[in-house]
């Protein structure tokens, strides 16, 4: 790559392709800066060394990691700041791997689950590269709880309504029966079954009983990826080795085969799972404010890197002060009151950093004669060619 800073976007069809999404998203974070207060001059950057300025974006090297780009943007009157890591291809690999369990995912299961470091989302976990996906499959026993009957002569068994009268079980009393008044016979996921909740099998284990020989469960497909890996490392496997002893199927380690997909996506010259988004933009804002280039206090910094991380940029999902349930707060914009969403992707573009670490040569304090942002989100329609020129800035083809 060239020692210059070079930002490639492939413009040249359709009347201003829309840029609400590009797949370098998934390697930067980005916030926009527009709260009213916070106010920016760029006069020390302008004279500065190992800094491209080009057509209103200014781009230098991270102080927090070298390897990675940091782009200053003015879009609409108020600033945009952007940490970027570089692309070494647009290949990236990721190994992956599926098998069916019967499967009981318990509350206790998703707390211990998050105490070992899993961001966990519905049936979905993850931790740096690290992806799984549990879907539940559903039986065809029944469709509603009247379906389903208890049967046996103490009442243990729950099973539809036609076997209830036919089994028959021996009249011997077990201490676990008392757990049923814990709980109800119903139909859960299409089968008749006693209906788990936390107490239910709670009291079954303390009775040295495994809830899932009480609670039929269904089939559910486990789904497992690890991005930007051939093959999951040891470490991988003694992370998803954890997870799985919660949820007790950790024996499915031991033959589990993966497999190796290679997408179009681009793959970062080191790697977006493990790098700290969070903490390069705190450095990064930090550094800004020290040398007067913007003006922001530390409460904003801190509500600003508590929600910044890997692919929180770009049109849809980078960082602002919007509402939220009626509240202006900065979170990703996706996740604001009514963000007006762009279902459309621009073309990958790619960066090279200049050698040196910027240098000022002088320094200014920020005044209110740079822009102040407006406090408002987005309005109206966001693909065309402001938002193109605004977002991305790109003034050269990037050459190798």
């Amino acid at each position: 790559m060239r020692g210059t800073f070079v930002l490639v976007l492939f413009l040249l069809t359709v009347p201003f392709a829309s840029a609400c999404y590009n797949p370098m998203d998934s390697l930067a974070v980005e916030v926009h800066l527009n709260k009213p207060g916070i106010y920016y001059d760029f006069t020390p950057l302008k004279n500065a060394e190992n800094v491209i300025i080009d057509d209103g974006s200014i781009i230098y090297r991270s102080h927090y990691d070298e390897r990675v780009g940091v782009i200053l943007r003015e879009i609409n009157s108020s600033l945009w700041v952007r940490i970027q890591i570089p692309a070494k291809s647009f290949e990236s690999a990721y190994a992956y791997a599926s098998f069916e369990s019967p499967l009981l995912i318990s509350n206790e299961s998703f707390e211990l689950i998050k105490a070992l470091g899993w961001e966990v989302k519905n049936y979905t976990f993850k931790k740096e590269s690290l992806y799984i996906q549990i879907s539940p499959k559903n039986g065809d026993e029944c469709r509603r709880d009247s379906e389903c009957a208890v049967g046996g002569c103490s009442g243990e068994v729950c099973t539809t309504k036609d076997l209830a009268r036919e089994i028959v079980t021996p009249c011997v009393y077990k201490g676990w029966y008392g757990c049923l008044r814990l709980t109800s016979c119903g139909c859960y996921n299409g089968f008749c079954t006693w209906k788990p909740n936390p107490d239910f099998e709670k009291c079954l284990k303390e009775h040295g009983i495994d809830p899932s020989k009480i609670i039929k469960l269904p089939l559910a497909e486990v789904y497992i990826a690890d991005y930007g890996k051939e093959k999951p490392n040891e470490e991988d496997i003694s992370e998803l080795r954890e997870l799985f002893e919660v949820l007790g199927i950790s024996c499915v380690l031991d033959n589990l085969q993966f497999k190796t997909e290679i997408t179009n996506s681009p793959e970062g010259v080191i790697d977006p799972y493990s790098f700290n988004f969070g903490k390069a933009l705190e450095v990064e804002l930090k550094w800004l404010r020290e040398n007067g280039i913007i003006a922001v206090g530390d409460e904003d910094i801190s509500a600003i890197v508590n929600v910044a991380e890997r692919g929180k940029a770009g049109q849809n999902s980078h960082i602002g002060w919007y509402r939220k349930n009626g509240v202006y707060t900065w979170i990703p914009y996706d996740e604001s009151d009514k963000p007006l969403l762009v279902k459309c992707v621009s073309p990958p573009f790619n960066i090279s950093i200049p050698k040196g670490e910027i240098v000022l040569k002088s320094s200014s304090t920020p005044t209110e004669s740079s822009s102040t942002p407006s406090q408002s989100p987005p309005q109206g329609e966001v693909c065309g060619p402001a938002l193109i020129l605004g977002l991305l800035l790109v003034p050269l083809l990037f050459r190798k």
